[in-house]
Order: structure tokens, then C-alpha cells, then sequence
């Protein structure tokens, strides 16, 4: 579809959402209010009243999915419209794009927008558009890299993903101490970069050679039974870091954080291969008939004291530099340039045969 038609197929989904979606959510409720039906991520219903202040007459009502792949199956069975704003993790963007179920973002209204740090302004500008118009607004931000037990490994090793394949890593024995992520794009990708293969994050995908793909399945089957396990829940590594179970956990930056607050000798490291970067991308959909509202909860959702407060609930870093400024958790604050290197997740080019793959791993 080019860019006349898509316009074309915006404004008539936009039209046909304004009749359609009488006595749904996302229409004008009792009281002249704009209800706004968000499919998102758990924790953005902590700021749902100080987002409703903020933004008299407008009202929010929260779906949580099941991940970004059930948000898009969600979306795109039902035409875009029983949602006006949703929030996948910004590899599956590009999907609602080519799938015409985004709309383009109102600029006008985002006047948050400029205090995006420039990576994610840039990623907005590129992964996010078509090469005219932008479809997405990135919100918040974490990465996967490991946790280590700063009392067994020192906060001075070399920081490498070489430590989560490691039976022994600078003179500490990591034997049955390490946990990989219980989840095939993120182990996989680790793996990858762990072997050197930096050259399969260049393109739009995730792009793996058939060969690469062979040695890193052989490398993830040899090195299993080192493994603690796949693991990727909080509750349990918290309860296996303090049980002095693992020395190194491959997870989100957020798990850790939540751990860290329980485990004091738990740190998270900064790897030499770079962090595998992941951010929230806010779509208002095509089929919204409420987009000024929802372009407004979005540009709320990255305003100083809001973006803050989002993040300070979620242990997610906010895309905003402004808002970042006025969070005081320690385990939230960045170090400068840590965005400058990030490895932002993309879609992996032969996804199906990579979920094959995960599969075989953990049942070798």
C-alpha cells in the first residue's frame, strides 16, 4: 500500500471507528468524558489517576496482554478498533505498520517529544516510520544483559557475555550457577553475541546464517548441563540468589532491579558486546475514533512527572530524559552513554525456526 492509499485507509478507518464503536470503549462516556481502551503491559495502571487529572475529561481503561505477539493477533482480529492505544515492544511496531492498523502520530500534540533521548527520537524517526510520516512513540526502555552475585564474581571482571557460557570465568567456577532466560528470541540473541556473530543485528531482522544458527544450538545443547536452568521470573531468582544458588542470570534490567532491591550483593552488568535494547512503542491504532485523546495520554505518559512515576512503578527506565531526571531510585539511574552502543531487538528473520530450535535445546 502506498503512502496516498494508507492515508486513504486512516481516514476511513478513522470514520468507520466513530460509528463503530458506539457503546464501546474509546467513546464519549456519561458525563461528556473520552474513555481511552489502552492494550498494554502491567503496571501502567499505577498513573492512571494522575494521567486523568492531568488530562481533564479523559478517562483510561487498561487490558493487559500477554505479550507483544497476542497484542498484534489482538489487534488485527478485531480491524484496529476495539483499542486506541497499544503498547508492544517496539520489534513488533513495523508489524501494525505494514499491517495499516497504526496511525500516524500527531506531532502537534506530542510536545514531549524532544526530550526523548536522541536514540529513542532516532528510533521513532526509523524503525517507527514508513519514510514519511511516524507511526510509534517510544515510552519506556530496558535492556537484557546478566545479574551477577557481586560477593562470588567482583564488580570488576571483565563485563562479557562469554560469563553465561563459562564453566570458569576469571578464576571463579560457575558450574550449575548460571541461569539462561526461559525464552527463545532472548537466549538465542545472548548466544549470538556471546559466539561474535554482531553482524546478524545489522540489518532490519535479527539475520542468522544457517551455519550460525547450527553452532549456536550446538553451543546452548553442550553447555546445558552447566546450567542452573531457563529461568526468566523474579520471584524465583530472587529466592535462588539469596539461597546462594546462582552466580550470573541472564533477564531484563527490570528483573534484576526488583531483585537488587531484596539481594544487596546483586549488581547488573554492562557487557563489552553491548546491551540487547528493547523499548515500548505506543501505537494509536488506525481504527481509534478518540486520537487526540490518545495522543495526549501518550505524550503524558512521557512528561517529566508523569514518565517518572510510570517508571518508578514498572522499574522500567522512561525514553525521556526529562522524566528520567526526576526519578531518585538508584537502580533506575543510567550511566551516560550506556544508550550510545544499544543492540535494539528486531524482529529474528526465521522466527518460526528459531521457536523450533528453543524447543530442542531444552528438551535435549
Amino acid at each position: 500500500m502506498n503512502m496516498v492509499d494508507r492515508r486513504q485507509f486512516i481516514k476511513a478507518a478513522g470514520a468507520a471507528g466513530v460509528t463503530g464503536m458506539a457503546g464501546l470503549s474509546g467513546c464519549m462516556g456519561g458525563g461528556g468524558s473520552t474513555t481511552v481502551s489502552i492494550l498494554t503491559w502491567t503496571g501502567y495502571d499505577a498513573v492512571n489517576d494522575q494521567v486523568e487529572e492531568a488530562l481533564d475529561g479523559v478517562e483510561l481503561e487498561i487490558s493487559i496482554a500477554d505479550g507483544s505477539a497476542n497484542m498484534f493477533s489482538t489487534v488485527n482480529a478485531g480491524g484496529g478498533e476495539q483499542y486506541d492505544i497499544v503498547i508492544p515492544n517496539n520489534e513488533y511496531v513495523p508489524r501494525f505498520i505494514d499491517a495499516d492498523l497504526a496511525a500516524p502520530v500527531d506531532m502537534d500534540i506530542m510536545t514531549n517529544f524532544d526530550a526523548l533521548y536522541p536514540t529513542f527520537q532516532s528510533a521513532a524517526e526509523g524503525q517507527f516510520s514508513d519514510g514519511e510520516d511516524v507511526y510509534g512513540m517510544p515510552v519506556q526502555f530496558g535492556w537484557y544483559a546478566y545479574g551477577y552475585d557481586s560477593s562470588k564474581l567482583p564488580e570488576d571482571h571483565e563485563h562479557s557475555y562469554d560469563v553465561l557460557f563459562s564453566e570458569e570465568y576469571e578464576g571463579v567456577d560457575l558450574t550449575g550457577s548460571i541461569t539462561l532466560y526461559d525464552g527463545y528470541y532472548k537466549s538465542i540473541m545472548a548466544t549470538g553475541l556471546a559466539l561474535g556473530y554482531t553482524d546478524a543485528f545489522e540489518g532490519d531482522t535479527v539475520s542468522f546464517t544457517e551455519e550460525q544458527l547450527t553452532t549456536i544450538e550446538e553451543t546452548l545443547i553442550d553447555f546445558k548441563p552447566n546450567l542452573l536452568g531457563f529461568v526468566h521470573d523474579e520471584e524465583t531468582l530472587t529466592q535462588d540468589y539469596q539461597n546462594g544458588n546462582i552466580i550470573a542470570s541472564f533477564a531484563n534490567r527490570s528483573t534484576h532491579v526488583g531483585i537488587m532491591n531484596d539481594v544487596d550483593s546483586v549488581e547488573f552488568s554492562q557487557p563489552k558486546e553491548e546491551e540487547l535494547t528493547w523499548f515500548e512503542g505506543a501505537v494509536v491504532t488506525a481504527g481509534s475514533s478518540n486520537k487526540e485523546a490518545a495522543f495526549q495520554v501518550l505524550n503524558e505518559y512521557i512528561s517529566p512527572e508523569t514518565g517518572a512515576a510510570l517508571s518508578e512503578n514498572r522499574n522500567i527506565m522512561n525514553t525521556s530524559q526529562d522524566a528520567m531526571d526526576n526519578i531518585e531510585a538508584e537502580a533506575l539511574q543510567i550511566e551516560p552513554g550506556v544508550l550510545d552502543g544499544m543492540i535494539p531487538f528486531k524482529p529474528a528473520e526465521k522466527d518460526d525456526q528459531w521457536i523450533e530450535m528453543f524447543e530442542r535445546i531444552k528438551n535435549a
